[in-house]
């Protein structure tokens, strides 16, 4: 009998070493495919069917998330990614689980730039990921919500997480690890150290960026595995050299990032090399070249329905020139797509920033919820020990006294309580004052007032706060209620806009109205009197005077 077992088991042992030796030979045949290289395909669909037969699901979840890898089509991609989500609950391995809904979080934010089905789903991944024993999964979901943050703006909070990740990785790059182990952490180290750079240019320190691209374009393996990856950096880098004032090396750097981009279809960063590379012809003074650059970033709007919130300037500049050659079709074109844009972008900030806020709430609650029980344990434990020692007083004592003790325990313990429960004065802290000065300031600089339907909840989700904190802000900071300061800046961008532009001062009160974001025509009139002390006409009049005596000199 033990002999048949072993015979049997033997059998089983060697079964299952072909079948893991069929796989490994057929996965060899794709392993070195580039990204969205299709040839590979035919190679993941005998293994898909291999793993159907065995009903193996692990690996055939491994199966679908590489189809995704090598599927060109985004649509098709979300169906792989879809597939192996439901192979990966059916092996019931939380990690599987995790990087199922990781992958196609993942999608979503890549391929279609879809932030909020991405977030969900990467919730989701980090809801298994915590229940699974991978370091690896639970900073790669670390990464992708830090991704989300730096899209909200919440650049402090993104590069913390970004620090975590990029420490963790580098760490595991120092061991021994097998190749593809190697591969996947160097991947999530070099992303995170791109992310940081974005964040730092985004918030102004350029130094620690420039560091940052030094690193990555002395460490980047110079393999075909990483050229994403380096023509990433070589966006970065331009966008440095861009500031710096090296337009030449500016535009190299960006040239050279633009294929590799072009060809995996990551359109948001072709639009980001597109608009600096409008800038720097700009700068140089080469309109006609500049301007062609500029509109192919509309064209990538156009198409894909996604925008950057700082290429704001794109637009901006688009304007301006509208205006300049007095093309009022152009203007009112893109003064829409403008207004269009920040709708788009309010949405999705509404929606990511309450959704994580919900996921902060629900990490406090378990948190209370831990603290509570474990209060009420130390409770128990003292009304045991209370129980015992009233008992033991009764035996030993009058009744009548061990009645006060009692009293007296019970007394001191509802003072306690009563002292613990007053209520905490409401203030605004010096850490959320900054951060609406600093995120309001942005707001005024990009001139987002001028989108029309404005409301204190979607300026307060605009600059990461909320309608009660930023209400606040604007009493004590800037004097004034909401609808006042809201007022204030769009008749003075309109007034600034008349005494600059001789084009806009002869236009319609209407289009004037539309222009700043007030629907009333009315109303428009009234606000533009009690700010500048006389009427539209008026002020109209005196810009035309004085456009028409420059002329004459």
């Amino acid at each position: 009998m033990f002999i048949l077992l072993l015979v049997s088991n033997a059998e089983l042992w060697v079964a299952q070493s072909k079948d893991n030796v069929a796989y490994h030979q057929i996965r060899k045949k794709y392993d070195h495919h580039k990204v969205n290289d299709s040839t590979a395909l035919s190679y993941v669909d005998l293994l898909i069917a291999l793993a159907k037969k065995e009903k193996n699901y692990s690996e055939l979840t491994y199966v679908y998330q590489d189809a995704l890898n090598f599927e060109p089509s985004g649509y098709r991609k979300m169906m792989y990614a879809d597939s192996a989500i439901t192979s990966a609950q059916h092996s019931c391995n939380n990690e599987l689980i995790a990087s199922a809904y990781l992958g196609r979080g993942i999608v979503s934010y890549f391929n279609f730039k879809d932030y909020q089905p991405a977030l969900d789903d990467y919730i989701k991944a980090l809801s298994y990921a915590r229940r699974s024993t991978s370091l690896y999964v639970k900073y790669k979901v670390l990464y992708h919500l830090g991704v989300m943050k730096s899209y909200l703006g919440y650049y402090d909070e993104a590069v913390s997480q970004f620090k975590d990740c990029s420490a963790f990785f580098k760490q595991e790059i120092l061991k021994n690890n097998s190749p593809d182990i190697l591969y996947n952490m160097r991947n999530g180290y070099y992303n995170s150290l791109h992310q940081l750079i974005y964040c730092y240019q985004q918030m102004g320190d350029d130094d620690s960026a420039d560091r940052l691209i030094e690193i990555g374009n002395k460490e980047i393996p110079q393999n075909l595995d990483f050229v994403q990856l380096r023509s990433n950096f070589l966006k970065s880098k331009g966008i440095s050299e861009f500031r710096k004032g090296n337009y030449e090396q500016s535009i190299a750097d960006l040239n050279r990032a633009l294929p590799e981009l072009l060809r995996v279809n990551e359109f948001a960063g072709v639009s980001v090399i597109y608009f600096y590379l409008g800038k720097n012809k700009l700068a140089q003074h080469q309109q006609q070249e500049s301007f062609s650059f500029f509109r192919k970033v509309d064209s990538i709007y156009q198409k894909h329905h996604f925008f950057f919130p700082e290429l704001t300037e794109n637009y901006k500049i688009l304007l301006k020139n509208a205006r300049k050659k007095s093309n009022i079709d152009e203007t009112l074109s893109f003064a829409d797509t403008l207004h269009e844009i920040e709708k788009i972008n309010i949405e999705d900030r509404h929606y990511l920033s309450t959704r994580f806020e919900l996921e902060e709430i629900n990490i406090e609650y378990s948190s209370t919820a831990q603290r509570y029980r474990s209060i009420l344990a130390g409770v128990v434990a003292v009304s045991m020990l209370l129980f015992v020692f009233i008992v033991n007083t009764y035996l030993e004592k009058k009744p009548e006294k061990t009645y006060d003790v009692v009293l007296a325990g019970v007394g001191v313990d509802i003072e306690e309580l009563e002292t613990d429960v007053s209520p905490s004065k409401w203030t605004l802290s010096a850490e959320i004052r900054n951060r609406i000065r600093k995120n309001l300031q942005k707001f005024e600089d990009e001139k987002e007032f001028l989108k029309p339907n404005l409301s204190l909840k979607k300026i307060a989700i605009r600059v990461g706060t909320n309608p009660n904190y930023l209400s606040a802000y604007i009493n004590t900071e800037k004097g004034m209620h909401f609808n006042r300061y809201l007022s204030e800046l769009r008749i003075k961008y309109i007034a600034e806009l008349l005494a600059e532009d001789p084009i806009t001062a002869h236009q319609k009160t209407e289009v004037l109205a539309k222009l700043c974001g007030i629907a009333s025509r009315s109303n428009f009139l009234k606000l533009f009197s009690e700010i500048y002390g006389m009427s539209l006409q008026e002020y109209q009049n005196q810009c035309r005077e004085k456009f028409a005596a420059n002329d004459r000199l």
